[in-house]
Order: C-alpha cells, then structure tokens, then sequence
C-alpha cells in the first residue's frame, strides 16, 4: 500500500538538474496475453531505448546506470502483481518500488524528479472502500484498496441467534418468547456489527462503504451505524454471507467503476457552477497556475489526457504556460517543462490538497471550459 506521507516525500524531494531520477510504469498483468513469457521485460527495454537515444555521452552513461539497476531488479523480480512503479537514481542512493493490484500504463522518464502523475491518478482512480457481508447471525468485514482485498478476520462476528421451528412444535407463547429473544439477539448483533464497522474505519481509514447481505440485515446495521459513516454508504446489495473474497472484490470493483464516474460528473459540475459564480473556484490554465501560485487550491481537478507543456521560474519556481517571457512574479529567466499538470498536481499534494483526474462525461464536460480548475481555499 502506498500512503500519504511516502506521496507527499517524493513530491518534496528537491530536483536535482546534475542527477535525474528514472521513473518507470510497467503493466505486469499476467492475465494479458501481452505478457506471456514475461515480455513486459522486453517492453521495459524498448522504452529505456527510446529514452535513450537522445543523450548525449555523459548523459548516457548516467542514465544506463539507473537503467541497469532498474533491469537488475526486474530480472529478479517474480510472481508480479497488475503493475509495478519504480524510480531509480543511482548517484543519489534512491530506489523506491510499489506493486499495485491496479491498471498501470507503460511509461519511462527521466528527468530531475520523480515522475509522479500517473501514480497521483492510479491513487486517485482507486479510492479505499470498506465492506460489510453480514446477515442476521453472522458478519464478514473486508477493505478494499487498488484492487487488492483483505478480510479482517479478528472482526467476524457471530451472534446467538436462535432457529424457530415451525408451527405446531411450540405453544404460540412460546413461540413469540422466542422469537422475541432472537429478534434481540439480532439486534445485538447488528449493533456489534456497527461498533466494528466504526473501529475499522479508524484503523483504515477507507473513503466508502458497501454494505452486503440480506435486506433486512443491511437495513438494520444501516440504522445502527453512526452518522458520519451512513454518509459513506455508496451502495447496499445482496450478497451471501459466505460468498468468496473474489465475488466481494468484484462486486465491489464494479460499484467502485460506477461511483467514480458519477461522483466525476458531479464533482465538474459544481466546478463550473463555481467558477461562474467565482465562489472559489477557477477554470482554464492561467487562473489554476495563478491559484497555484497562491497557494490556494483546495482540490485541482483535470481532464484525462491533458497535456499542457510551459515553463517554471528558475528562480522561484513558479510555473507559467508562457514559454518565451520572464516570469511573471520576479522577472527572472524561466525553463521549459513538459508537463504542467503533472508539477502542479505534485505541488497541490504538497500544499496538501486534493488531486482528481477525471474520465468519460465528465473530462468532455471539462474539456468544455478549458480541460482544468480548482476549487480553492479562500
């Protein structure tokens, strides 16, 4: 698992012009055809090639340093997981490396620090859920994180509930002593159920929550949940209580998909209200990079695909879509960057802020009114 605070060290890690840092995205899915045989070390070389062949002789050499170490470690890496992220610079002692159990597109960089967008969309494209199977009697809770699960087994709960037999085996009274008593030990233990639900939520922290099984358990420990994570619940469905782990995974995968697109949609249009109304809120390029610049941004939000090339300050940093004129802010000389987002994005995780990639409806939506904005503090 990737967290926060590893985020937020590799975005504040000072570049360094004298000493690039390799980044490399690989799809290991073993499930691809693609790659079958372990071909994804061929299309590792391919790309390290391209990098490449560009430098010059010294920059080379740099570069095949990193590169090696890079193979080194692919060539023993086995059993690999849906992608790998790596970043490598061997004059500076760093080598940091994740599996993730998620979509990872192929890519190679090298440049004066860690190339981060694509994990800032990984991360944000997978959001952690939280999910509970429970029925009347029994209770399963999971968490749900890049598409990997994991049951928390110290959690499972089964309560006392007592069978009823049928009629004519009891006296009606005691049939409804019993039945009463089944119903409070049900009660006793959705209410558990709830209180673990809680003290699972502080341990990891998970954005959303899924709550599975029968109807008439769900509905209950609904009820039974405190407030601020009723608000969390995405999306309630029928689920056996024994189901297994890969049904849970999928089905909480496909709500994920749904969710994230919807709540995207939402997220763009309340953008554009914003901004229209400058309630605290910028569209387009220029505005985002001055907010940027002021510290402001609450939560950048950009178009998938976008890509805006510019300059940043050699001075103070600031970054400016203009490419040929001074900064703008101390009037030093600028240099070119390639992606702007990407530094911006990496500076709003510093601040820290939020970061959203959007897809589908709502990136043609944004694209509409410039393809990025903000929401901003103040």
């Amino acid at each position: 698992m990737i967290s926060r605070q590893e985020l937020e060290e590799l975005a504040q890690r000072e570049e360094t012009p004298q000493s690039f840092v390799l980044s490399v995205y690989l799809d290991t899915d073993q499930s691809k055809a693609v790659n079958v045989e372990r071909a994804f070390e061929v299309e590792l070389k391919n790309m390290l090639r391209e990098v490449e062949q560009p430098l010059d002789k010294h920059k080379r050499e740099e570069f095949q340093e990193d590169a090696n170490r890079v193979l080194g470690f692919l060539k023993d890496y086995r059993e690999p997981a849906r992608g790998l992220v790596i970043f490598c610079d061997q004059s500076a002692d760093l080598f940091w490396w994740r599996e993730l159990r998620a979509l990872v597109r192929n890519g190679v960089w090298w440049r004066s620090s860690p190339y981060l967008r694509p994990l800032l969309e990984i991360l944000d494209e997978n959001e952690r859920y939280g999910v509970v199977l429970t029925d009347r009697q029994q209770a399963r809770l999971f968490t749900v994180y890049l598409g990997e699960i994991e049951e928390h087994h110290e959690a499972f709960a089964e309560a006392d509930v007592k069978r009823i037999k049928g009629p004519g085996q009891e006296h009606a009274w005691a049939q409804l002593k019993i039945q009463h008593k089944a119903e409070e030990h049900a009660h006793w233990h959705l209410k558990h159920v709830a209180e673990m639900v809680s003290r699972l939520e502080r341990i990891h922290e998970f954005d959303r929550l899924i709550l599975a099984g029968t109807s008439e358990a769900t509905g209950e420990l609904s009820g039974l949940l405190p407030k601020a994570l009723r608000s969390r619940i995405v999306r309630t469905i029928r689920l056996p209580v024994h189901a297994k782990e890969s049904e849970v995974l999928e089905e909480t995968l496909k709500i994920e998909e749904e969710v994230e697109r919807t709540r995207e949609a939402e997220l763009v249009e309340n953008l554009i209200t914003a901004a229209r109304k400058r309630e605290q809120a910028v569209l387009g390029l220029d505005e985002t990079l001055l907010a940027l610049q002021e510290w402001r941004i609450w939560q950048l939000v950009y178009a998938d695909g976008l890509a805006r090339s510019g300059a940043m300050c050699t001075n103070c940093g600031a970054l400016q879509a203009k490419k040929n004129e001074p900064c703008a802010y101390c009037d030093k000389d600028v240099r070119l960057v390639d992606d702007l987002v990407e530094l911006a994005a990496s500076r709003v995780v510093e601040m820290p802020g939020k970061v959203e990639q959007v897809r589908g409806p709502a990136a043609r939506r944004l694209d509409e009114v410039g393809s990025i904005g903000a929401l901003l503090r103040f």
